[in-house]
Formats: C-alpha cells, structure tokens, sequence
C-alpha cells in the first residue's frame, strides 16, 4: 500500500512537471506581440472612463456610492487618475466621497460595504484630510480586535461577519492595506493578512490553485464535470492579492506566502486563457460558456501585469498572455466607450453578451490598462525613460524636470548635445528641451518642462534625434548701451541688475529691478532700443522703482548700522542661454564689512515659466560667520506686507511707480529649508535673515507679478503663488529613471 501509493505520487508529479514544461513551451511559442504603442493604451483608457462617468452623470446610478459595484470602479478610476494629468477625474472622486459623507456602506462588517475604503484611503494619503477616513477607521479600529473564529460554512449571513466568499478577498483585504499605508498604522494590514489565510485555507483548492466562490460549491461540477470556477470570482482573489502586496512591506511575515499564492494562481490562470485571449465565465468549462467575459479578464490582466511590472513574473513567459488578454478587452469596446461583455451581477458562471456592461468591469479595465501602460513604457528601446511623479494635491504648472548627463549617456551610446530630443513617452510628441553646461565645457544635464497635475505620474522619453526649433522663451544679456545693465526675461517677466559704470552715476541703484510684462513675446532688446519703457506701449512697462536698496529680492550683509550694499557687479558669466533657462554669474569687487574683507558671486537662473529667480549667493569672507538679509524694499510703506515664515515666504502688494495708475505689482521671496533663516520687518524692508558660516551658499528665490499680466489679478492670487511655489520647492516632483 505504501509502495502504491509512492507509485502514484510519482506519476502524478511527473504529470504536473510535464503539463508545466508544456504550457511553458507554448508561451514561449507565441510570436512575442511588440508592445502596444503607449498612446493607443492611453487613448482608450480615457474613452472607456469618460463613458462611464458621462453614462452615470446621464442615467444616473443603478447602486448606491458606496456600494461594492461601483468601489470596484473607484479603484480602477483611481488609477486611471493617476495617469490621465487631468485633475477632473479626481474631482469626480472627491465629489462621489462628499455625497457619501465619507461614510462606507450600511453593513458595517460586510466586506461589500467597505470596498469604498480603498478609495477613501488612497486620496486621504494624496490629500491628507482626516475626514477622508474617520468613519472607515472606526470600523478597521473595531474590526482588528474581533477574533473571527467562526466557521465560513455559507449559513447564518455569515458574510455579514466574514470574508466566507471568494469576491470579499478583493472588497475587504485592499481596504485595510491601504488604510495601513495612509495612516502608518499596520494592524489593519495584519489583520488583513490574518482573514486572508483564514480565507484561503477554507475556499483554495491546493490541487487546482483556483477559488471556489464559495462553500455552497464545494461538490458542484460544470456540465463537462469539472469543478466550478468563476472566472470573475478568481479576477476578484487576484486583484485583491495584488493589491495588497502593493501596499505589504517587503519584510512583512507573510509577503512569501502571498507571493507563492500569487505565482501559482497566475500560472494556473494563464494556462487557462482562451484562444481570443480572453477568460470565460467558467474557467474549467469554456465550452459551455463561450463568449469572452470581460470583468473577469480585466482583473487577470490587471494582475498578471502587476506582476510583471513587480519583477514576480516573466515578462517573456507572460507578455503575450497579457497582450493578448489586453486584446480582448479592447475590441469590446464600443465604438463610444462603452464596455461590453460584463457578466451581470452574480455568484456564478453566467453567459453574456456584446451589449452587457457594469461599473465593476470598467474598474477592471482601467486597472489592467494601467499596469499594461507601464510594460509598454519599460519596454521600448533606445530611450531613457523618465518617471515623474507628484505626490501632492497641487498642480505643478511649468515645472522644470532635469536629467542628469551621467545617466543619459550611460542608457544612450553616441548621444551628444545636437542629437538628443524629449518626448511625452505615452504620446510620442517631442516637447521643448535644453542641454545645460552651467558654465563648464561639457553637458551637465538635459530640462524639460510640463504641466503635472496633483497626484499624477507622467512618463517622459530621452532618445536619439534631430532637435525642433523650439519657441526661445528665456534670454539675457549685458547692455552695454545702457551703464552696462544685466538684464534678463521669460515668458512671464523681465528684470535687470546694475553694473559698476551706474555707481557714479546720479540714477545709483543696488537692488533687482523689475520689469512688468502682458505679453509672452521676449521684450528686452526692444524696449532697451526705444528706451522709454516707463510708458507702457502695450507689452508692459518699468514701473518698479529699485534706488539704494534691495529692490525686489537682493541680499546684502546686515550689521547692527544695517545693510552693507557693495559696489554693483564688476564681471558677468553667462552660464546657460536656451530657449527653457538662463542663468549666469554677476562677480562683485571686495567691500569691507565691519573691517572685514567680503566677497559676493551672484549666480541667478531664470526658467520658463516662472515669475520668481532661483538665486544662489556665494560669500567669501574673513571670520567665522556673516549675517545675511535678502529682501524686498516697501517703496513708501503704501504697500501690504505679508510675512508667513511657516511657507517661509514674504510678499509685498505694492502700488507701482509713477505719475500715473500702471496697476498692482507684487513683489515676494521665497526661502524653503532654512529653519535658521528669521524673517523681520525693518530697515523699509521685508528680510529674510540668515547667518553664513565660511564656504555656506545662501539660495533663496524672488520675483514679481504684475495685476495686468492676466496672471495675477488681485494679492491673494499672488499670495497662493508663493505658498504653492514654497511648497513645489520642498516637495519636489519625484523623478527616475530607467
């Protein structure tokens, strides 16, 4: 008997291993589909999640918000918000949270009712408002102290109770993790890893790696005699899993028992993909039912992909199943958007038809195109690829992404300064760039700029190839026809420094002046050639007035007598002179600073785009320290200071100078990550004091607006600019690359 049964074990793993190789083989068999062009994902992600919205903004809903239905959507339009840039579809989701109150559904331990919870949790972690997840948090809190000892026999509700049914492994598990991740607190995740086990133990079957949905199917066969098996009910199990490995920390007790679970149910799913490259409604009888079903196949391409992108699957092994899946998908969509073959609501194997759709489908396919969009990104050769991430709710408008030369000529053979482009990677479409040598003889970096909205990732491709003429939008230069003025502009504003020659001159000045722009049009050589900007002859005007003092953002050192302007700039370098920055270097003579000698070099880059300078300052001097003021002068003490050192910024709303009304000029500067730097009032000043120690860099950043540019029509419109501005300093776009 011993020996039998040895036999037996022996030719059944044989069988095992010989079934394995083959479906292996024929993966590998599969002509390998060349990855989808990102844009064609992009394109009909966007069609399919803006007829969901539009058909629920037309017919209205068929469930209540929260209900499971349509939490399952939240989560694939959550990620489909990450990814579009277009801040609307947040607002959707934030809109869909307020009509709910922020509350989960009415059974409080049914884990349908708190599907909701993913979402609620995820844009807490984007937004970080406490109301996001009060009413969800209450519940988790209880949920961690019950001991979940009954049996998942499907009797008595006990679905009320337990996750005693294989759809619950998507609903309930995902909430709690990410509630984890939000709020930093791991016993919602460990309780989700706990009723998971409990769960699987119960409704896995360990020889088919597949879940029964639940225990009322245990003995039940398909009309071929196989076992049933949702295709839907699984897609739930495989979503949920990979949702929460997404949030499980690597060391977590359990990660390696979710992960061999994982690789087994993905082997055995996609050994079981049909020939259109979709799933049926059962999963051991396709015959019986033999059209694609789509919610389903969205969730195992969903998570097959996830894998794959997660380095826990082969991309050669499972790329074609996933494109092929990916295909199925796509040709059910309707000319307008509209996803078909969606079983409707259900427990069980069901047919379906071209014209069936639901909510939860539409989530599937937005999550699986979300993770199909990045395969096809990581896969395209002969680029760098750029990741560029904001991780928080404000819009990042112009902002400037910067690749370091290091890193492009490592991915780039042969690439120089003439043959290098940036491309949007989903779209293809070249966009504006700038080789930068910061004054050295070698590239040190490659800029681009895009407009990156709250929460979202953007992807970005540096490659090979014959740059466009781009659109010059920064230039500066000295004037030599005017006391040699340095004066420099974008798109947005114009300004100019004083040279040694306007020292002796009775027009002296020490400070940045600041030129008003309406026009993106570049102005300086224009206006320096009619010389009578004071007058605005529709483009803007001069109207600040500087005099001996710091103007609308200089430094000087600061005694206990008060400020110590040196001599204007005697020497100038131009660092950088493209069509996205301009930066360059005033050098200044030694002045004498309470006895002491000083030295200044002023470097100042100015990007497209913005309204405020990046200034570095470098002071040499003798002695173990130096006080520090840079700052904005108030003219006559007719204009509204503002200091808010907790956004470490001052502003100043002035009227401009003149005998006529030339409008409002704001007048501000911004000084992130200095905890030593002390803001004051004084001196017919707002300073921003700090005190150098020898070889330290004092780097702050200041500018102005106009009220008639079309940018800034009243103070707080220019108030919010410095504190986003503050904020987008210190929390910087995340950026990599591969």
């Amino acid at each position: 008997m011993i020996k039998k049964t040895k036999k037996n074990f022996l030719l059944k793993t044989i069988l095992i291993v010989t079934l394995q190789l083959a479906w292996l083989s024929a993966v590998r068999s599969f002509a390998a589909p060349v990855p989808a062009p990102s844009d064609s994902v992009f394109n009909i992600m966007k069609k399919v999640a803006d007829w969901q919205w539009h058909n629920l903004e037309t017919q209205g809903w068929k469930t209540p918000k929260t209900d499971w239905t349509n939490g399952a959507m939240y989560a694939g339009m959550m990620a489909w918000a990450k990814i579009a840039n277009d801040s609307s579809y947040y607002q959707k989701l934030l809109n869909v949270g307020r009509e709910n109150d922020w509350k989960i559904g009415p059974e409080r331990h049914f884990a349908d009712d708190y599907c909701v919870g993913q979402t609620y949790s995820q844009l807490y972690t984007l937004y970080q408002n406490p109301e996001f997840i009060k009413d969800f948090r209450k519940l988790a809190d209880t949920l961690v102290t019950i001991s979940h000892k009954e049996s998942l026999l499907w009797v008595n509700e006990i679905y009320l109770r337990e996750w005693a049914w294989c759809d619950a492994l998507f609903m309930g598990p995902p909430a709690l993790g990410y509630l984890s991740q939000a709020t930093g607190d791991p016993r919602y995740l460990n309780k989700a890893s706990e009723l998971w086990w409990k769960s699987s133990e119960y409704l896995y079957d360990q020889k088919e790696h597949l879940f029964y949905r639940d225990s009322r199917y245990f003995d039940k066969k398909e009309k071929n005699g196989a076992k049933v098996f949702w295709s839907r009910g699984n897609g739930w199990v495989m979503g949920g899993l990979v949702r929460l490995l997404e949030v499980m920390p690597a060391n977590h007790p359990d990660r390696d028992r979710f992960v061999k679970q994982f690789k087994q149910m993905a082997a055995k799913v996609s050994s079981l993909q049909q020939a259109d490259g979709s799933w049926h409604a059962s999963l051991l009888d396709p015959a019986s039912f033999p059209v694609k079903e789509t919610s389903g196949t969205g969730f195992f391409v969903y998570a097959l992909a996830w894998g794959v992108n997660h380095g826990l699957l082969s991309y050669k092994n499972y790329y074609p199943i996933i494109a092929k899946g990916w295909n199925a998908l796509t040709s059910s969509v309707h000319p307008d958007g509209k996803l078909g073959f969606v079983q409707a609501q259900g427990r069980d194997p069901q047919n379906v038809t071209y014209e069936d759709t639901d909510v939860y489908g539409v989530g599937a396919f937005l999550l699986a195109g979300s993770e199909l969009l990045q395969i096809d990104l990581d896969h395209q050769k002969r680029q760098l690829l750029v990741k560029v991430t904001n991780a928080t709710p404000m819009p990042r408008e112009a902002s400037t992404i910067e690749v370091p030369w290091n890193s492009i000529k490592r991915k780039l053979k042969g690439i120089n300064a003439k043959n290098i482009i940036a491309l949007n990677a989903v779209t293809g479409q070249e966009i504006p760039s700038q080789v930068i040598y910061d004054g050295k003889k070698d590239p040190q970096s490659l800029i681009f700029q895009a407009d990156v909205q709250g929460g979202t990732t953007m992807y970005f491709s540096v490659t090979k190839g014959q740059p466009s003429d781009y659109t010059k939008k920064t230039y500066g230069r000295k004037v030599p026809e005017r006391y040699d003025d340095f004066a420099w502009e974008n798109d947005k504003i114009a300004f100019r420094m004083y040279a040694a020659a306007l020292d002796t001159s009775p027009d002296n000045a020490k400070g940045i002046d600041l030129w008003l722009k309406k026009t993106s049009n570049l102005v300086i050589d224009k206006w320096y050639k009619i010389n009578n900007y004071h007058i605005d002859h529709g483009e803007g005007l001069d109207a600040y007035s500087v005099g001996i003092s710091l103007g609308s953002g200089n430094s000087a050192p600061i005694t206990d007598k008060g400020l110590v302007f040196s001599d204007n700039y005697n020497d100038y370098k131009i660092l950088d002179q493209g069509p996205l920055r301009i930066s360059f270097q005033l050098i200044y003579k030694p002045w004498q600073v309470n006895g002491k000698k000083v030295e200044q070099v002023k470097t100042i880059s100015l990007d497209a785009g913005s309204n405020l300078n990046k200034v570095k300052d470098e002071y040499k001097f003798e002695g173990s320290s130096l006080a520090i003021a840079a700052g904005i002068t108030k003219h006559k003490d007719d204009g509204n200071p503002v200091i808010d050192s907790s956004s470490r910024f001052i502003s100043y709303w002035d009227q401009s100078d003149g005998k006529v009304d030339n409008g409002k000029v704001g007048v501000g500067l911004v000084v992130p990550g200095y905890e030593k730097v002390v803001f004051k009032n004084e001196l017919g000043h707002l300073l921003a004091i700090s005190t150098l120690k020898p070889n330290e860099t004092f780097v702050y950043y200041q500018g102005g607006a106009w009220n008639r540019s079309g940018f800034f029509p009243n103070e707080q419109s220019w108030i919010d600019y410095l504190k986003n501005f503050s904020m987008s300093v210190q929390k910087p776009l995340e950026v990599s690359y591969k």
